[in-house]
């Protein structure tokens, strides 16, 4: 299934802010249920009527052709990157084990963290509500959520910041190296993210 239109300056910003290519532009943030419907899938069913703050289980788009130079589509942990059954959650939505337990009951979720690959302040700070999950351990999801996360809530909300956040067009937000080296389920890393710097040699052609 190939979405019919693309968020070009989210596209521009991942090229070029993240210097990650195509195949590896992976959305993880949307301002709302009509983005996700134009940039990133079809939303098949909404998960937990009742709750006001809605659950989404979303088929995504076709993605551009994986690179497979990459020495990142190696590894088995990729497959979630790319995995057409998605779940997004707004923002406030706080049944959202559930949701992902409802919508993927294949999956044994014992000792696993469903995790807003986007940190949820800093998502309000930018105005995305709606945020894709998915299930991590908790040693992955307890080092993500330390300094990286907490300089990135400080940094989207300095003045500067929520002017230039405001004024931004983009309709979705694809994942950085940092967002995906978690979606990967590995450590991001200490002061330096060791982690993630290692992960650039993933990103690149194989020599």
């Amino acid at each position: 299934m190939t979405a019919v239109e693309v968020d070009e300056l989210a596209r521009e910003l991942a090229l070029t802010r993240y210097a990650l290519p195509l195949c590896l532009h992976i959305a993880i943030g949307a301002r709302d249920e009509e983005a996700i419907r134009r940039f990133i899938g079809r939303i098949e069913t909404v998960l937990m009527p009742a709750s006001a703050k809605t659950a989404l289980l979303v088929h995504a788009y076709d993605l551009p052709k994986v690179d497979t130079r990459l020495p990142i589509w190696q590894k088995p942990e990729a497959a979630i990157l790319r995995h057409s059954k998605q779940v997004w959650v707004h923002v406030d939505c706080r049944q959202y084990r559930q949701a992902y337990a409802e919508a993927h009951p294949e999956q044994d979720l014992k000792g696993l963290v469903l995790d807003h690959v986007m940190n949820r302040r800093v998502a309000r700070l930018k105005g995305f509500n709606y945020l894709r999950i998915v299930p991590i351990s908790r040693a992955a999801n307890s080092s993500s959520g330390g300094l990286s996360e907490k300089w990135g809530v400080a940094y989207n909300s300095t003045p500067q910041m929520l002017v230039t956040n405001r004024a931004l067009q983009t309709f979705i937000q694809y994942a950085d190296l940092a967002d995906i080296v978690k979606m990967l389920n590995m450590k991001t890393g200490g002061s330096l993210q060791d982690a993630v710097n290692d992960a650039q040699a993933l990103v690149r052609p194989a020599k």
